[in-house]
């Protein structure tokens, strides 16, 4: 066990080389952080049972985005988005729904739809709006076939992240971005550990 004094010492000797040679010890950092991200990255070559903990296919790289849902291939998400008027005047609001696609622009060929895409936000009030989007993955089909047409809901092998832009003119907000990320299956996925008492 350190002692008092050996610790003085230490935090001593600690101090003078930071001072005297603080690159030296910025350099020092640095390793220790790449080896931390060393590991990080060889811990990520894991089972698929171990994705929940780790940094695998499970992991789901997110840019700017206003609102995020995870979701699975099939379902058809609905998401609510609320609009707030804190003036004393009506505001008529017109919202138009971009396409969704990833961030290196490959779109997804969905079908979202929005409850309302006119409305009146009466003064001090709110209204909420449905987005519905049918999350349809697919997977390559030699074929040439729509991956992304409805009943070829497919799945993902990695966390997929798709985006739409939502504009509304008449309120005064800029473009909300909306991000979708779509998981495998085994992501996240509810499990059920069978004892030696009902299998064998």
């Amino acid at each position: 066990m350190m002692t008092y004094p050996d610790y003085v010492n230490n935090m001593q000797t600690t101090y003078s080389k930071l001072y005297s040679s603080p690159g030296s010890m910025a350099q020092q950092y640095a390793d220790m952080l790449q080896g931390r991200t060393s590991s990080t990255t060889s811990k990520s070559e894991c089972s698929c049972h171990e994705c929940q903990d780790c940094g695998c296919d499970c992991s789901c790289h997110i840019h700017c985005a206003d609102a995020v849902e995870y979701v699975r291939c099939g379902e058809v998400r609905q998401i609510p988005i609320t609009f707030e008027n804190d003036t004393r005047r009506d505001r008529n609001v017109v919202l138009t729904l971009g396409t969704f696609a990833t961030a290196s622009g490959r779109e997804m060929g969905w079908q979202p739809s929005l409850s309302d895409t006119t409305f009146t936000l009466p003064a001090c009030g709110e209204k909420t709006v449905l987005l519905m989007v049918p999350v349809q993955c697919g997977n390559s089909d030699p074929a040439g076939d729509n991956p992304n047409a409805p009943g070829k809901t497919g799945q993902v092998d990695t966390c997929t992240v798709a985006y739409a832009t939502l504009r509304a003119e008449g309120y005064r907000v800029r473009p909300l971005v909306i991000a979708v990320a779509i998981l495998p299956n085994y992501c996240r996925s509810h499990r059920v550990d069978c004892s030696a008492d009902c299998c064998c």
